[in-house]
């Protein structure tokens, strides 16, 4: 947007300078404001562009710090992995040879009471009286 002196300051300018040289003033103040504006502009143009830059940096450190703790979580979760796979083949091996004592049990006490009972002498005349049928 061109910037333009008002129509009362110029006609100031005329009365005091002539129209040729309120002219030349006016257009020499418009050419300074002009590039005072532009140079404003570009300064803080620039300005802008370096906060971004650093910001944008900073954010690029963040970034790399938090994936070297992403990092150290995953190799905390690997190793948790790990010992939990330890510990459920340990339980499995725990697990089975658990079964295998309590079948050992189980037939140990089928034997007992097999025992127990034919050495009953109730049942052991039970037993010859069906033996003899």
């Amino acid at each position: 947007m061109p910037v333009t002196i008002p129509i009362e300051a110029y006609e100031e300018l005329e009365k005091g300078l002539g129209k040729e040289g309120a002219k030349k003033i006016v257009k020499a103040l418009e050419s300074v404001i002009s590039d005072a504006t532009e140079y404003k502009w570009k300064v803080s143009k620039e300005e802008i562009i370096d906060a971004m830059r650093k910001e944008s940096d900073n954010m690029r450190s963040e970034f790399n710090g938090l994936r070297g703790e992403f990092n150290g979580l995953r190799n905390v979760f690997d190793g948790l992995k790990v010992e939990l796979r330890k510990e459920f083949v340990t339980k499995e091996l725990f697990e089975s040879e658990f079964k295998r004592v309590e079948m050992k049990l189980n037939f140990l006490i089928i034997l007992m009471i097999i025992a127990l009972t034919l050495m009953n002498p109730v049942m052991a005349e039970i037993i010859k009286g069906l033996l003899k049928l």
